[in-house]
């Protein structure tokens, strides 16, 4: 999967108490040539049959601007009654897996599969690139686990488990 890239873009993450998120969220998308946002991902209930929206990264607000670090900091300094946070500039690598697994409007979309011999089959999603990536399933909770770490942290995913013959 060909992911495109601008060079001249600049992602940073802002870590901020989970009460404050929504709101920077609004503030930071009401500046010229910023855009927040929040990466979510799809997690299937079975209990209720629908598709619910979790945060991936709790307590983490993303930013897209072509301002570099000096420039950002400076936004920051002038907006700093809202600014509550510790921020960090994404590195290359981190920038691409984010293109790898959120869709236009940042969500890890649900990945499909099913099991043959003991091993994952990916069908469908954005799982498919990554699947040497996955460490564990859990079916009761439709998701994958990966070995890759962001922001400290594992990265969880919506997976939904079909049977081959469908």
């Amino acid at each position: 999967m060909e992911v495109e890239e601008d060079l001249d873009i600049h992602y940073y993450v802002l870590y901020c108490q989970s009460l404050k998120i929504e709101k920077l969220y609004y503030v930071f998308n009401n500046q010229k040539d910023v855009e927040a946002f929040i990466p979510r991902y799809e997690k299937y209930i079975r209990s209720k049959d629908k598709v619910i929206i979790n945060p991936m990264f709790p307590g983490y607000l993303f930013i897209k601007t072509s301002k570099d670090q000096i420039e950002f900091d400076t936004m920051l300094t002038l907006m700093y009654e809202q600014k509550d946070g510790v921020i960090k500039e994404l590195k290359k690598d981190e920038i691409h897996l984010l293109h790898l697994l959120l869709n236009k409007h940042y969500i890890l979309k649900i990945s499909k599969g099913y099991k043959e011999d003991g091993r994952l089959i990916l069908t469908e999603g954005p799982l498919m690139n990554l699947q040497e990536h996955i460490t564990a399933i859990i079916p009761k909770d439709h998701l994958a686990i990966l070995n890759i770490k962001f922001l400290n942290r594992k990265i969880k995913a919506g997976l939904e488990m079909q049977n081959r013959n469908i």
